[in-house]
């Protein structure tokens, strides 16, 4: 993990103010699918978007993180393909990441996105899987959603049809819920 310079671009961001609540943390070891079932819980409506931070001691991480690409730009299934992944144990650090409502599927994907970046802040990415140790869990709730789009021909011309969602769903969902433990 490294800094970004500020002249660096993202194809997709998505960005908030954070002033979390704190969430009072469940007993024992959890995975991805047991934590973010308990986060469910404590929701009043699932038709918001939340965010979530969630400090603590891993028992293991798994992350992803897709390498630069160039152009002509491949679609994330294909650059997701050979992607480097890391697994980190006994580590502290932080997930970051967004609850986002069913009905934006295609503009995003429903459901929890996470990122991990160790304490030290030298290692993290997308997060595949995880068992939890220690945590302290903030979350927020957003009630308004604003959305930026390019105004380029590149962007007027890409197909962006109801077909393509589905990809991306395949791509994030695929393996983010992952349960398994080590």
């Amino acid at each position: 993990a490294y800094q970004a310079a500020d002249s660096l671009g993202t194809p997709f961001a998505a960005v908030t103010f954070f002033q979390g609540e704190k969430i009072a943390p469940p007993a024992g070891s959890l995975d991805y699918g047991q934590l973010t079932a308990y986060l469910d819980q404590q929701l009043p409506t699932k038709n918001l978007f939340y965010t979530v931070r969630i400090d603590g001691a891993f028992k293991w991480v798994k992350t992803r993180s897709c390498v630069k690409q160039s152009k002509p730009y491949p679609r994330l299934v294909e650059a997701l393909k050979n992607q480097p992944e890391f697994e980190m144990h006994n580590v502290r650090g932080t997930l970051v990441g967004f609850r986002c409502p069913d009905y934006v599927n295609g503009v995003n994907v429903p459901g929890y996105h996470l990122h991990f970046i160790t304490e030290d802040r030298t290692a993290g990415g997308h997060v595949l899987g995880f068992a939890t140790d220690q945590l302290n869990i903030r979350m927020d709730k957003a009630t308004a959603f604003q959305m930026n789009l390019p105004e380029n021909e590149v962007f007027y011309m890409l197909e962006l049809s109801a077909k393509k969602a589905g990809e991306l769903e395949k791509v994030e969902k695929g393996t983010a819920t992952r349960t398994d433990t080590h």
